[in-house]
């Protein structure tokens, strides 16, 4: 299977392609990307060839690509690669509009397979959550609450990334993993959104949001509020204490993932916390194996097409919400 990077802007892209180059029968064979001096530095560091132009591509040279371009050219380049039967790995955010987004929903009705960089349905503590919740362990799923704070480091960031347009707004860039973790704790749909964007420390950056926050009513009756940042403080030793909160009708379960790595489920009759997660883990490689496997067939992706469109959905309809100043719906 032949595979090709297309965009660099991100270091995700890397870890990334990686995880599928450790999947039998597949090789890379070419970094697309228009900035030269990352185009070239990547494309030596992996020892491959390296173009401008990712639309040479497009002509049955590839088997599948992975995407990390500005995040406001996600959708074009992703869309054009699905309407080609290229298969597709995206970084988050996978777009940054609703036309992108309804442009790419199309798309997947196609051979091709689209996937996304939403890795925390991979993750050992999540998914230690996900079967005390299938057990019954704290009943029916009432509501949750979930922060992602990150390190921000300007100047580790090129240009476009504070520019609103361009990368989205941190409702896109870091809530989507949250959201998509409602859609899957929960196993149900939002229904409505309030939300708000703001930027409190790097008002040098006049179109940046720092932090973001939303609310979602559910369509089961339930509630589910996400924050995240770029606060996290420079000197702090983690890049973020990332947490989830889940409260049920008999019990809660506590997430941490970032300066703690653990799952606490509280039944009231007893209460554990894991720490050790190497049964329950998918896996260094699990984002690359799901994508490979669902490409050959084998199995039923952990992050189908659906869920990519639909967490983006969500995402983009809370910055709605958050420009406007009022409930959406969906």
């Amino acid at each position: 299977m032949k595979i090709a990077i297309i965009g660099v802007q991100h270091g995700h892209v890397l870890g990334i392609t990686r995880q599928i180059l450790a999947e039998d029968d597949t090789e890379l064979v070419v970094v697309a990307e228009p900035e030269h001096g990352v185009r070239e530095r990547v494309a030596r560091e992996l020892g491959v060839p390296g173009i401008s132009d990712y639309r040479s591509l497009l002509d049955g040279s590839i088997d599948a690509a992975v995407l990390a371009p500005i995040n406001a050219e996600k959708g074009d380049i992703a869309v054009a690669c699905l309407e080609s039967g290229v298969h597709v790995m995206i970084d988050k955010p996978a777009t940054t509009t609703h036309a992108d987004l309804d442009r790419m929903s199309e798309a997947i009705s196609g051979s091709a397979i689209l996937s996304c960089a939403l890795t925390l349905r991979f993750s050992g503590p999540y998914r230690v959550a996900k079967q005390a919740i299938s057990r019954g362990d704290i009943g029916r799923v009432v509501s949750s609450v979930s922060q992602r704070p990150h390190k921000c480091r300007p100047g580790r960031r090129p240009g476009w990334f504070f520019d609103r347009e361009l990368n989205g707004g941190a409702l896109l860039d870091l809530c989507i993993h949250d959201i998509d973790m409602v859609r899957w704790i929960h196993e149900c749909e939002p229904t409505s959104v309030t939300a708000s964007e703001g930027t409190s420390r790097f008002t040098e950056y006049p179109s940046f949001t720092d932090h973001a926050e939303a609310y979602f009513r559910l369509d089961d009756g339930g509630s589910a509020f996400v924050r995240a940042s770029w606060l996290t403080p420079d000197v702090a030793p983690y890049h973020g204490d990332c947490r989830m909160l889940i409260e049920g009708t008999h019990g809660s379960i506590e997430i941490r993932t970032s300066a703690e790595v653990s799952c606490t489920i509280d039944t009231g009759r007893s209460r554990c916390t894991y720490t050790d997660f190497v049964d329950l883990d998918l896996g260094s490689n699990a984002l690359g194996r799901d994508f490979i496997a669902a490409i050959r067939g084998e199995a039923h992706p952990v992050i189908s097409g659906d869920d990519v469109i639909s967490s983006h959905r969500w995402a983009l309809l809370a910055r709605d919400s958050a420009d406007r100043g009022n409930l959406v719906t969906g």
